[in-house]
């Protein structure tokens, strides 16, 4: 007999129906909704006539969950867990990573609340799994080591699967095969020895003991660079075998958004596509859970609250979802950063959706509870849980203190060792910052720490003879984090002093500088290229510029689908060094190699001419904190782009 799909909108409310507090979400581990009655025509009760419902978690201190069955289940049950993370992006060191007012992250912290849920719940009855972006983006001590610490602590961990994210892909699809299997790099086994899971050590990086998936990757001949599926096999009280198969998967927009030469001769295919098809092979192996693990994932509209009714609309997980084989159930998401459990129905079919946030600060626990002699999915539900290390809470000039308790000590040592290795690099003091540089883009889109390594980057290519350039561009994606007065890092540095180590996280791509020869025209279309549906981008991104360009911004939001006439609206005159930018002229203008081969969607440019290469990002960095000297980076202020009168 076919089930129908049954879901209750409930939300359990705190003391007296009140919200909870800060310290309330703090302390809570769970949100809990159950999901609205769907009617037997599998449209559910009181959704709009677009047959999308969303809901979920008003805070962290509600439940999410769904029930697949008709009615309650007439025989015994059995609990199975999925344990997930995303986006960690080889932060080993807590630092002062937070989140809703806790202290969170760090790999030890992680490890350790993994695998005490993993002992907790028995070999037979969990699985754990990555939705992308583990590597890559990395804080120094990750990078130096070629993303290999990230991987030895996640071995330690005990993961079963990963879908592949775009990160993994920043060095290239040939680097990341040898982080997945094993091997030295071009500089030898730089990060030796290696931790494994035994206990012992090596001399030769062992590569990945989870397995990389990736479904809607494939090459020319069409075979995928990972396998599409994973299945674990895992049991009932009752004896019965359940397999889960675990679909892994990265946004198809993947090659718009890391450097185009590292992903040449792969395809990124559509994903509720590559994902059905994969569902129609799991099926032939017996497996009836499937799990999509995916690289791509909906926004959050607040950042106080856990909350998710209506924040998927019109994101492009909601699409994917509304495009899946109904047999998918559970969607374990990632890319955007952000954390939540929701219930999106789409045609009749609801599904349980998650997030763990970024960096390690969060654990996601999907219980999936199955019918004991049948191994048929029941319900599921969702609980994220942070990831708390210290003995304080973050404030102003506040130092964490760690919490040690919290620490798995096989993966805390393996911290130390990288850390320790890369000390005297990360904690050099390179020069001063006068007020806290931030990534705030304000109401243009101009941010602070971007116009100041947009003006580093031209002043190590302004010279005659290192590409005589005029401008520089800096893509906002590139820039990873904040520089502030008060973060200290481990170094013991003085308020305001910025080490190597910080500013290696703020551009940790390891990008290095191009300059080209572009005309007035081609920087117009350029500019016109930031904004959705103008020149094929995808999603708004204001490009950093140096001090030298300056252009108006006309305010007015674009329509849905603009036309040419309307991109070509939002930009009004162009300065360069004060003076108006003409069709015709012609100058030097500098951008990192990501941007310079049409990275981000700015496709215009590949129309430059002469290319000139350049020292790496991170170097013009260095030299520009080093060169303002004692007195510091000034916080520059935000008038470079300017609102259209």
């Amino acid at each position: 007999m076919s089930r129908s799909y049954r879901s209750v909108l409930h939300r359990l409310a705190g003391v007296g129906g009140s919200r909870v507090t800060t310290a309330g979400l703090a302390a809570a581990a769970v949100a809990a909704v159950l999901i609205a009655p769907l009617a037997r025509s599998g449209a559910p009760a009181g959704s709009a006539a677009s047959g999308v419902q969303i809901a979920g978690a008003g805070n962290l201190s509600d439940a999410v969950s769904v029930s697949f069955a008709e009615e309650p289940a007439a025989t015994p049950t059995t609990d199975l867990h999925v344990l997930a993370w995303n986006d960690f992006h080889g932060n080993l060191e807590p630092a002062g990573l937070n989140i809703y007012g806790q202290f969170a992250g760090g790999a030890a912290y992680l490890a350790k609340l993994v695998k005490d849920r993993q002992a907790a719940y028995g070999d037979g009855r969990e699985a754990t799994v990555l939705a992308g972006d583990n590597i890559g983006a990395a804080p120094l001590a990750d990078a130096l080591f070629h993303e290999e610490p990230a991987t030895i602590v996640t071995n330690l961990m005990n993961v079963d699967y990963a879908s592949v994210g775009n990160h993994e892909f920043d060095k290239g699809a040939t680097e990341l095969l040898r982080v997945a299997k094993g091997n030295c790099g071009a500089d030898g086994c730089a990060a030796k020895p290696y931790t494994l899971a035994s206990g012992r050590t090596t001399d030769k990086y062992p590569g990945a003991d989870f397995r990389y998936l990736s479904a809607n990757v494939t090459d020319a001949k069409g075979k995928t660079l990972f396998p599409a599926y994973g299945v674990k096999k895992l049991k009932t009280s009752a004896g019965q075998d359940v397999k889960l198969g675990f679909i892994g998967e990265v946004l198809k927009d993947t090659p718009s958004i890391v450097t185009p030469s590292g992903v040449a001769g792969l395809n990124f295919t559509d994903e509720a596509t590559a994902a059905n098809k994969a569902v129609a092979n799991l099926r032939k192996e017996g497996v009836k859970i499937p799990i999509l693990v995916i690289h791509q994932g909906g926004f959050q509209t607040t950042s106080s609250l856990n909350g998710c009714a209506g924040q998927l609309a019109g994101t492009p997980i909601l699409d994917i979802a509304s495009r899946l084989d109904p047999s998918i159930k559970i969607i374990i998401s990632g890319h955007t950063h952000a954390e939540y459990r929701c219930t999106i129905t789409t045609n009749g079919v609801t599904r349980l959706i998650t997030s763990a946030a970024s960096f390690g600060r969060i654990l996601s626990d999907v219980t999936l509870t199955v019918d004991s002699q049948t191994g048929d999915l029941v319900s599921a539900s969702a609980a994220n849980s942070i990831v708390t290390n210290a003995l304080n809470t973050p404030g102003t000039g506040v130092i964490r203190q760690p919490d040690p308790s919290k620490e798995d000590p096989k993966v805390a040592a393996v911290v130390k060792q990288y850390v320790t290795a890369a000390a005297p690099l990360a904690n050099k003091v390179l020069g001063s910052i006068q007020g806290d540089l931030t990534r705030d883009g304000g109401t243009t889109g101009e941010q602070p720490l971007g116009d100041v390594i947009a003006d580093a980057q031209l002043a190590s290519t302004a010279g005659a003879t290192v590409g005589n350039a005029k401008i520089a561009f800096m893509n906002p994606g590139g820039i990873r984090a904040d520089l502030k007065v008060n973060d200290i890092s481990s170094g013991g540095e003085a308020p305001g002093q910025v080490t190597y180590g910080e500013a290696f996280t703020v551009q940790p791509f390891g990008n290095s500088l191009v300059t080209k020869t572009m005309t007035g025209a081609q920087i117009r279309s350029l500019l016109q290229q930031q904004f959705p549906g103008c020149g094929g981008q995808s999603t708004q991104r204001i490009l950093q510029i140096s001090s030298t360009l300056k252009y108006e911004l006309a305010p007015a939001a674009l329509p849905t689908t603009p036309t040419a006439a309307d991109c070509a609206a939002k930009i009004g005159t162009i300065w360069v060094n004060g003076t108006a930018l003409q069709p015709a002229d012609s100058l030097r203008v500098t951008m990192n190699n990501f941007l310079a081969t049409g990275g981000d969607g700015f496709t215009v440019f590949n129309s430059g001419t002469d290319p000139l290469g350049g020292a790496q990002d991170i170097d013009s960095f260095v030299a520009y904190l080093q060169a303002a000297g004692a007195a510091g980076v000034p916080v520059p202020a935000r008038d470079r782009i300017v609102p259209e009168p």
